[in-house]
C-alpha cells in the first residue's frame, strides 16, 4: 500500500528556502541553449581542458585504487599540499590535521562553513555586486542577508568604511571576495585588516573567497587575508583549484581557518553531506600544488591576453564604461546609458545578436545597469562578441 500525505494546499517547501531565484546568469545560459551560433560570455568555466599532467595524475591514482572513500577531512597527502602552498606562497602555517578540510569544489566550503556557524536569523554582510550563488547558499544556511556596496569611481574596489560601518550585534557573518567576481577588482591586504579587525571586535567571522586568487594580471601582487595572522581564529579562508587549474568539474576546493572548532565541526558535516571529495582528483590536486603552478601561469597569461583584447573593441565605444579587470576573467560593463533593465537587455541581445552575456541584476541590486561580460572563453569568441554587443548599443542608440 502506497501511503500519500494529504496536504491539501499547503507547500512542502521549507519557507527559509522557497523564494530561493534561479541565477540571472542561469536564465540567460539556459535560454541561449536552446540558439544557434551563440558566443557564451554571460559563464565563468574556463575553455581550457584540465591540463593533461593533472588528467594523467588523476588516472594513474584510479589505477592504484583510489576509488574509495577518504578521511572526511580529505587525505593527508593533499592537506599537506595545501599547508606547504600557503607556506611557500604566503609564508602562512596551517596545520594539515586541524585547520584544512577538502571539500567539494568552493561551493560546498561556503555552504557548510555557513550552516556550521549561523544560528536562524542570523546577518551575513555580501558585497554588491556579488557571486550571486551567496544568496542561495546563506538562505538555506536559514540566514538573512545584508549587503554592502562596491562602487565603478573607487575602482570597484571594498571600501572598509562601508564595510565596517554595516557590521552590527546582528551580523555573524562577512564575505569578502578578493579578487571579486563580477568586478575583477583586487582589494589591498590593508583593507581587508581593518574589515578583519572590526569584525574580530564584534565577534562576527570573516569569510574570504579567494578562488580567483592566481588569475592577476599586470604583474600584481596578490595579498590573502591569510596573512592578517592577528585575527586568524575569527577568519576563515575558502578557495579551490577549480578556476586555477580550470578543474571545475573535477570538484576540488578547500577551507582553511586556525580556529580548530570550525573545522572538527565542518569535518564532522561533511560525513552527512558528501562523505568526501573524490579520492583521485584529490591526488591529482596534490600534485597540481606541488608540480604544476607553471600551468596555471600559462592560463593567466592567455587570460591577460583576452581581457586586453576586450578592452580594444570597448574603448572604441565611449557611451559605455568600466574599470579595467585587475584578475578574474570578468569585466562589468556598465550600460547604463541604454537600458535600466539589464535582465531584459540581456535577452535581447541574445535574440538579436545572438550573444549571451550575465544582467548585472543577478548580482545584486547595485549591479543593475552592468552587465558581466566572461573572458573565459577563446579569444576569437571574446572579440567577436564584443563587436556584436557594441553593434547592438548602436542601434539602441540610432533608435533614440
Amino acid at each position: 500500500m502506497i501511503r500519500r500525505f494529504n496536504l491539501g494546499m499547503k507547500s512542502i517547501i521549507s519557507k527559509w528556502v522557497a523564494d530561493i531565484p534561479q541565477s540571472g546568469i542561469r536564465e540567460i545560459y539556459h535560454e541561449a541553449l536552446e540558439l544557434e551560433n551563440v558566443i557564451h560570455l554571460e559563464i565563468g568555466d574556463p575553455d581550457f581542458s584540465t591540463p593533461r599532467e593533472i588528467i594523467d595524475a588523476a588516472y594513474e591514482a584510479l589505477l592504484k585504487g583510489y576509488t574509495h572513500y577518504t578521511h572526511n577531512a580529505g587525505l593527508p597527502e593533499l592537506r599537506e599540499a595545501i599547508s606547504e602552498y600557503y607556506s611557500r606562497r604566503y609564508g602562512v602555517y596551517f596545520d594539515p590535521e586541524k585547520h584544512i578540510i577538502v571539500t567539494l569544489g568552493s561551493t560546498e566550503g561556503l555552504f557548510l562553513t555557513l550552516l556550521a556557524v549561523l544560528e536562524p536569523g542570523e546577518e551575513v554582510l555580501i558585497p554588491d555586486p556579488g557571486y550571486p550563488s551567496y544568496i542561495s547558499m546563506i538562505k538555506s544556511a536559514r540566514g538573512t542577508i545584508a549587503r554592502y556596496k562596491l562602487r565603478e569611481r573607487e575602482n570597484f574596489r571594498i571600501n572598509a568604511s562601508e564595510v565596517v560601518s554595516r557590521i552590527s550585534r546582528r551580523t555573524k557573518v562577512v564575505i569578502v571576495n578578493n579578487p571579486h567576481n563580477p568586478t575583477g577588482s583586487i582589494t589591498p591586504l590593508a583593507t581587508l585588516r581593518e574589515i578583519a579587525r572590526a569584525a574580530y571586535e564584534e565577534g562576527a567571522i570573516l569569510v574570504a573567497d579567494e578562488v580567483y586568487e592566481n588569475i592577476v594580471f599586470d604583474g600584481i601582487t596578490f595579498h590573502s587575508i591569510a596573512e592578517a595572522k592577528e585575527y586568524s581564529d575569527n577568519v576563515v579562508i575558502v578557495n579551490s583549484l577549480s578556476k586555477t587549474f580550470a578543474m571545475t568539474g573535477l570538484r576540488i576546493g578547500f577551507v582553511l581557518s586556525t580556529n580548530e572548532e570550525l573545522i572538527r565541526t565542518m569535518v564532522r558535516m561533511q560525513e552527512g553531506v558528501a562523505s568526501c571529495a573524490p579520492a583521485s582528483f584529490q591526488v591529482a590536486a596534490a600534485r597540481a600544488l606541488r608540480e604544476y603552478m607553471s600551468l596555471a601561469a600559462e592560463m593567466t597569461k592567455e587570460y591577460e591576453r583576452r581581457r586586453d583584447e576586450l578592452i580594444k573593441v570597448l574603448r572604441d565605444f565611449p557611451e559605455v564604461s568600466f574599470v579595467k579587470p585587475e584578475g578574474t576573467f570578468y569585466l562589468f560593463l556598465n550600460v547604463s546609458e541604454f537600458t535600466a533593465d539589464t535582465r531584459s537587455f540581456a535577452k535581447e541581445l541574445l535574440r538579436e545578436e545572438r550573444v549571451a552575456v550575465a544582467p548585472g541584476s543577478a548580482f545584486g541590486p547595485n549591479g543593475e545597469g552592468y552587465v558581466r561580460l566572461s573572458y573565459a572563453t577563446s579569444v576569437e569568441n571574446v572579440v567577436e562578441g564584443a563587436k556584436r554587443l557594441v553593434r547592438y548599443l548602436q542601434r539602441i542608440k540610432r533608435r533614440a
